[in-house]
């Protein structure tokens, strides 16, 4: 029994399928956006001490920023759909000073309309 090229080149791909597909956690987990900055990671992150450097390196371009007089706000979204349970959707922010260092830090929901609408608007 002979084999054609292509059909050889077809068993001797698909094995490549597994190991070459993208590295996901759990697919069955949903679709993230934004960066997740967990309780663990803001706790870590010193008022007064860090500065906009520390905190850029440690989580990348904020979101959106946002000049209020002296300070520099800077926004971290997150959202977390999910196939099952309850949805995520969450800011992490960083208040500076005109020094640059860090003088607020607080985590809560991000603002509702996200224009997602598998996330409520």
């Amino acid at each position: 029994m002979r084999i054609s090229a292509l059909a050889l080149a077809a068993v001797l791909a698909a094995p490549l399928a597994f190991t070459v597909a993208p590295a996901q956690a759990n697919p069955l987990s949903g679709v993230k956006t934004g960066t997740e900055i967990t309780q663990k990671q803001l706790d870590a992150i010193e008022v007064g001490k860090a500065t906009q450097d520390q905190v850029r390196e440690a989580f990348g371009a904020p979101t959106r920023r946002e000049q209020l007089g002296d300070t520099q706000v800077w926004y971290y979204d997150f959202a977390h759909i999910k196939h099952f349970g309850k949805n995520v959707q969450e800011s992490t922010v960083f208040e500076f000073g005109k020094d640059g260092k860090l003088k607020v830090k607080t985590k809560g929901a991000a603002p509702a309309k996200t224009g997602n609408p598998f996330m409520g608007g």
